[in-house]
Formats: C-alpha cells, sequence, structure tokens
C-alpha cells in the first residue's frame, strides 16, 4: 500500500497577468488598498463603487512589484474586511502608479500661504458649481499653484493663483 503524497505548497513568487486594484482613502483619511486577480470584474467594481474608492488594472512587471505588496482583497466581505488599510508609502506608491509622480504629501502642513511649497496638501475648488477638495501643490511659480487632486491622481494637473486655496487647519 503506498501513501499518497500532499500537495506541497508553493513558495514561488506571486505570478499573475493581470489584477484589479481597489485603493484610496476612507472616510478617516486611512490609506486602504488590496487586489484582486480573478474575481469578478464587476463585483469589483461595485465594491469599489461602494467603498467611494477608485479601480486601477494592473498589467506590467513594475506595476506587479507594487500590487503583489498589497493583501488579497475579499469580494464578499464588507467594508474594511473587502479592502483593509495598508501603509502611507505603499499608499503613495500605488498613487505614483497611476497618476504620474505626484511626490510625497507633506506631513507638516504650511502655518501661511507664503510657506506653500510642493508636497503641501491645500484644499481647491475644482470650479465654482463643486465643492472643495483636497489636492497637493506639485509646483509653485511666485503666486501661482500647480495642483494634483490628492484622491485623483491620474486627473490632469492645473493652475490655480495661491489666493484660490484653502490651507488645512494645523494644531
Amino acid at each position: 500500500m503506498s501513501k499518497k503524497q500532499t500537495a506541497k505548497p508553493n513558495n514561488e513568487k506571486l505570478k499573475f497577468s493581470r489584477a484589479l486594484v481597489i485603493f484610496g482613502l476612507d472616510e478617516h483619511g486611512k490609506p486602504r488598498a488590496a487586489r484582486f486577480v480573478d474575481d469578478n470584474e464587476l463585483l469589483v467594481a461595485k465594491a469599489a463603487q461602494a467603498l467611494g474608492l477608485r479601480i486601477g488594472i494592473a498589467t506590467k512587471a513594475h506595476h506587479f512589484a507594487v500590487v503583489g505588496k498589497l493583501p488579497v482583497g475579499r469580494i464578499h466581505a464588507t467594508g474594511p474586511a473587502a479592502v483593509p488599510q495598508i501603509p502611507q508609502d505603499l499608499y503613495d506608491a500605488i498613487n505614483a502608479l497611476v497618476g504620474g509622480e505626484p511626490g510625497p504629501i507633506s506631513t507638516t502642513p504650511p502655518k501661511h500661504w507664503d510657506d506653500l511649497a510642493p508636497g503641501h496638501l491645500v484644499i481647491a475648488q475644482e470650479s465654482l458649481s463643486d465643492g472643495w477638495f483636497e489636492a497637493i501643490v506639485a509646483k509653485r511659480h511666485d503666486d501661482t499653484l500647480t495642483l494634483r487632486w490628492r484622491d485623483y491622481p491620474s486627473q490632469p494637473e492645473f493652475i490655480r493663483p495661491i489666493t484660490a486655496v484653502a490651507l488645512l487647519k494645523h494644531d
């Protein structure tokens, strides 16, 4: 009588050719992200919409270097269990893949408009009919700021005069 051998776990690197990624900031400003490899794309898109998060598709080797570090998402879980919190540096790496190189967000808010520099987080309007949203200063030239939407890094940069942004309250 021979014993049936059990399959040993495969310790090779993760290999996949396409992955969906849900990512964004939760209602408390904490970064969340997860990867979904073999899940139903429609369900993943609905989950992203329900959670108010963005969705991206990884297809290239340099994407997988970052995406492979993400936890596997659980499409049938609810709330934070579906897309867990991740470290800020990993979230910044995902944003860099999606929207170019916005750079890190400064942890020290400016106290005055004269202190505004690349990396600072401000509040800006998209238009008069829309509300105010978080934006990152990408460049500053005199009193003109080039901004990028914090939560929508794939959107093009835009320009606003320094007097058209609001500073965040600092403690």
